[in-house]
């Protein structure tokens, strides 16, 4: 099925990861003009956004984890038809060699990242998308909010309200013609976790293996197509059947 989102415009946070870099190639391959959000990794973004193809993308930097750079983020953009919530901050931690400092700490800047930009984000970008006659948002979640994270506990938590901030999003806003997906992939072969993939956490899947970047992009790509607004509320897994729910 040949997808094209041409006068589509898709805002993706943290861009510069696999996941994210995957998505921005998918959706520029299907003519939609991209804003590469991007935090910290300027060089990345700037080689990720000239290996795109097409024309009309565009860099974009903010912490969002600070509230007054997300609503200045907005501010600066023109048009906005996708807004995907990919950025995020995974940290495994010790409970048992942590202080209660360090504990609260890890908490409020994961939740920060995780959840509350989202939030923030999708408050400023469902404003603008009224006025323009609707659009969508998808979320990238994880399938660590409902297995749990026994050694990323913050990061698990953040995944499972966002779910649910998504389907609350989704009852309020369809009288908008705003519509949420959320995305639930089990592990995905990126530079952040391939260390970490054996052959015990492939045997998890049937499969084999673990997801692709691509896969997790390319079922995106779909969600934002036309024909599933119906699916609103929906949190697609993208596992390999390592977990059922």
């Amino acid at each position: 099925m040949k997808i094209d989102l041409s006068n589509n415009s898709v805002l993706i946070t943290g861009s510069t990861g696999g996941i994210g870099k995957a998505l921005c190639h998918s959706f520029a391959k299907a003519n939609a003009k991209v804003i590469l959000h991007f935090n910290k990794q300027k060089d990345t973004a700037k080689n990720l956004i000239n290996s795109l193809p097409g024309d009309g993308h565009s860099l974009i930097q903010a912490d969002l984890s600070n509230s007054n750079e997300t609503k200045d983020m907005v501010d600066s953009i023109s048009d906005l038809d996708i807004v995907i919530n990919n950025a995020a901050l995974v940290e495994q931690i010790d409970m048992n060699k942590m202080s209660y400092n360090d504990w609260v700490q890890y908490w409020r800047k994961t939740l920060d990242v995780n959840l509350l930009g989202p939030a923030d984000l999708t408050f400023l970008c469902a404003n603008r998308m009224k006025m323009n006659g609707g659009g969508k948002f998808i979320n990238i979640s994880s399938r660590g909010a409902f297995r749990g994270e026994p050694k990323a506990p913050a990061y698990g938590s953040s995944k499972s309200a966002l779910n649910s901030f998504g389907q609350s999003m989704a009852l309020a806003l369809a009288k908008d013609n705003i519509f949420f997906y959320t995305i639930a992939p089990g592990f995905v072969e990126t530079d952040r976790v391939k260390n970490i993939i054996n052959d015990e956490i492939r045997a998890q899947s049937p499969l084999n293996r673990v997801a692709k970047p691509e896969e997790v992009a390319q079922t995106a790509l779909w969600l934002a197509s036309s024909g599933n607004d119906f699916l609103t509320g929906s949190i697609i897994d993208v596992n390999g059947a390592s977990y059922f729910r």
